[in-house]
């Protein structure tokens, strides 16, 4: 048992928290689990105790005040483990009053700030010839009617500025626009967030690609996995109900080219579209934190969690480049039911949800040794549809 730190997952809502939860308990380390719901995935693991915290988007004040005071309770420094952006938001400006308590194994905030912002991300790409989608950043509806001749239909809208804020307004992460008409419309709806407008990359949900690491202060790579989606929803632009684990060397190293010029530390998911007319890889975003199928890296040896702790508490770990391919993660409860309508509705074939279900395969929130997630999870997804 770790007793040189404790882990603290915030917002422990979601497949990443409990992937997170699972891979450290796994290598006896303790792990606090925190979210504003008791009954969240990642509070009812066994593997971790719950604490609970207001909200850092309702109550950004309060939940700094809840981490705080969970911090002064603690015997051993904390290491904050975020899954989702708004925690690293509020966090961040306020790191130097939550250092007194808690290790954060990430950039600092003044480094990290620039790149929170889509345009950051896209500018350091350009900078090194990173391919990025042809994409606008228009400020009002003059600019957008200004550049409609320049652009190549169909488009999306992703918010620049507060994605989940963006999210709970919508249902979804970005806007579709087939032509010029329904592109004013989208933006009058979603001029708030200043969203980018950016090229549809050709190319199916097999074609998104990641690379997740855990990168050091100095930016070395301490642990790195590759792999692709294989189906999400919403089809085209949603989050990830199927994965795959393949080891691609060429995309790491690229993928680290542009970590190393945004000047990246800890852990991050760079992803990439791969254009099935030239094979290119596009970036499509880099989120500064876990992402939704991270316990797919430690299930073919690649514990960036446990990279993540180790650094911060002085105790630095190495793993090997590359890992084992061809290994499957999917969100059992959600998959099966939504691909069975997909099935009827004739807009999935039999050989495509095959290929999600092939073994070797985990679930990203049912386990054995860890039932409760999973049992809640089931009985949530039952209490919608009987509804």
């Amino acid at each position: 048992m770790a007793t040189d730190g404790v882990a603290v997952v915030l917002q422990a809502s979601g497949p990443n928290a409990l992937g997170i939860i699972r891979s450290l308990a796994a290598r006896g380390i303790p792990v606090l689990a925190t979210d504003c719901d008791p009954k969240a995935l990642g509070m009812l693991s066994r593997h971790a105790r719950a604490e609970v915290v207001r909200d850092p988007v309702g109550d950004p004040a309060g939940f700094l005040d809840d981490l705080a005071a969970l911090g002064r309770s603690l015997d051993v420094p904390g290491v904050l483990f975020p899954t989702h952006d708004e925690a690293i938001e509020v966090v961040g400006p306020a790191e130097a009053h939550i250092g007194q308590w808690f290790r954060m194994p990430w950039s600092p905030w003044a480094d990290l700030s620039p790149y929170i912002d889509k345009s950051g991300q896209h500018a350091a790409a350009r900078r090194i010839g990173f391919p990025v989608p042809a994409t606008l950043e228009p400020t009002d509806e003059n600019d957008v009617r200004a550049a409609i001749g320049e652009m190549r239909f169909p488009v999306i809208l992703k918010p620049r500025v507060d994605p989940a804020g963006f999210k709970r307004t919508f249902g979804r992460q970005v806007l579709q626009a087939e032509d010029a008409d329904a592109l004013l419309r989208q933006w009058d709806r979603a001029e708030a967030h200043l969203p980018q407008i950016s090229e549809v990359i050709p190319g199916g949900d097999e074609c998104l690609w990641t690379l997740g690491s855990y990168r050091d202060a100095s930016g070395t790579p301490l642990a790195s996995f590759t792999g692709h989606k294989l189906l999400q929803w919403p089809v085209g632009f949603g989050t990830a109900r199927a994965a795959e684990a393949w080891w691609d060397p060429s995309l790491a190293w690229r993928c680290h080219a542009l970590l190393d010029e945004i000047g990246f530390h800890g852990i991050s998911q760079v992803e990439v579209k791969r254009d099935t007319r030239d094979g290119r890889d596009y970036l499509i975003e880099v989120n500064p934190r876990s992402w939704l199928w991270i316990s797919l890296a430690t299930e073919v040896g690649v514990n960036i969690p446990e990279a993540a702790f180790l650094d911060a508490v002085g105790r630095p770990h190495t793993w090997p480049e590359g890992h084992r391919s061809d290994v499957r993660w999917v969100l059992g409860a959600k998959h099966l039911g939504a691909s069975a309508d997909k099935l009827r509705r004739g807009r999935l074939g039999r050989r495509e949800l095959t290929r999600t279900l092939k073994p070797p395969i985990i679930d990203g929130v049912w386990s054995v040794s860890d039932p409760r997630p999973g049992i809640d999870q089931m009985r949530r997804l039952l209490t919608r549809r009987i509804g």
